[in-house]
């Protein structure tokens, strides 16, 4: 995706949902898009079309850093692009500090925190594509997935 928002990078007002992976934030932003009449934009599957291939597949042919820094890449060509109002984010996407710059510069940063135990369960019913979860064993090893989680949740809370 060259720049989809070269022309209109004035500043509006966004609403970047974040949160774990397997949280809701698809979900959510589909759902707010459908309530207020405004369109969204999945940043996972935005970077997919771009790259021609799956998330996982990026992770496995060119490893999670170069995943991030696409992922960051496109965040600022939507950051502050009136045609993406709602964007739902990757679940890593906070781990980067000058993403949460970007975000909060733009718009209304919303972190979709279920239990973990509402994850778990959402998880282990769609295991496929998510590389992170590979890392971690088949049947998935709730052990660390809850260690990642808690990981993740001291960026989502910053």
């Amino acid at each position: 995706m060259t720049n989809p928002c070269f022309a209109c990078k004035s500043m509006v007002n966004q609403v970047f949902l974040v949160g774990y992976m397997g949280a809701g934030k698809t979900s959510a932003a589909k759902a707010l898009s459908e309530d207020s009449g405004l369109p969204m934009l999945d940043l996972d599957e935005a970077l997919e079309r771009q790259e021609g291939r799956s998330i996982f597949e990026l992770f496995e042919q060119e490893g999670e850093a170069a995943f991030r820094a696409k992922e960051s890449t496109l965040l600022n060509e939507v950051a502050g692009c009136k045609d993406f109002p709602i964007v739902a984010c990757g679940g890593g996407i906070m781990v980067d500090s000058q993403n949460v710059k970007t975000m909060k510069r733009h718009g209304l940063v919303v972190w979709i925190d279920p239990p973990f135990e509402t994850i778990l369960t959402r998880l282990r019913a769609n295991l496929g594509g998510r590389p992170l979860l590979a890392a971690m064993g088949d049947p998935l090893n709730e052990e660390k997935l809850r260690t990642h989680y808690e990981l993740r949740r001291s960026v989502y809370d910053a």
